[in-house]
């Protein structure tokens, strides 16, 4: 392992759990192998510009926060939302019907807290 690329794999891990996501949901998400994913956040593997690009994208992040390695990247900056990003990613892949259910939920829990 190089040590650019165990710190790009840092990045990877920290905007992955930031965003409440498996390593299968983001490679799923990247259209990459799981395996892979693992490899290039561990620092295995150093991922050509496409796959970071895709990484980002799944990530829904820019690139230039994968390959910060001057510095960690400011996560608070990333995700000011904070849960509410992570329930976002969480449904995505969802159906309307099901995202709808789930909203609902949220909806009268919400109004439960109020109460």
């Amino acid at each position: 392992m190089t040590e650019i690329a165990g710190l790009v794999g840092e990045n990877i891990r920290q905007l992955r759990k930031k965003r409440g996501l498996s390593q299968e949901q983001l490679a799923f998400r990247a259209d990459i192998n799981a395996s892979y994913m693992g490899q290039v956040e561990r620092g295995e593997k150093n991922p050509t510009i496409d796959v970071l690009s895709k990484i980002a994208n799944a990530l829904q992040t820019p690139l230039e926060m994968l390959v910060n390695v001057s510095a960690p990247p400011d996560l608070a900056d990333v995700d000011p939302e904070g849960y509410a990003t992570k329930i976002v990613h969480q449904i995505h892949g969802l159906s309307l019907k099901e995202q709808e259910a789930v909203y609902k939920i949220v909806k009268q829990l919400v109004q439960f807290k109020d109460i």
